[in-house]
């Protein structure tokens, strides 16, 4: 996230902490399992 302004943002988070979940951020080609907390590509390289 990349605030531009001088205003405070506020933003909200949900998730379980279940580690079978699975955080995908499309726009920058990331995905991270909860399950080992790595970061990486589509594809499998590390982030």
């Amino acid at each position: 996230m990349i605030i531009r302004s001088g205003v405070t943002a506020v933003y909200l988070e949900v998730g379980s902490r279940v580690p079978a979940d699975l955080t995908t951020r499309s726009d920058i080609d990331m995905r991270s399992a909860n399950s080992d907390g790595r970061f990486v590509q589509k594809y499998g390289t590390p982030y």
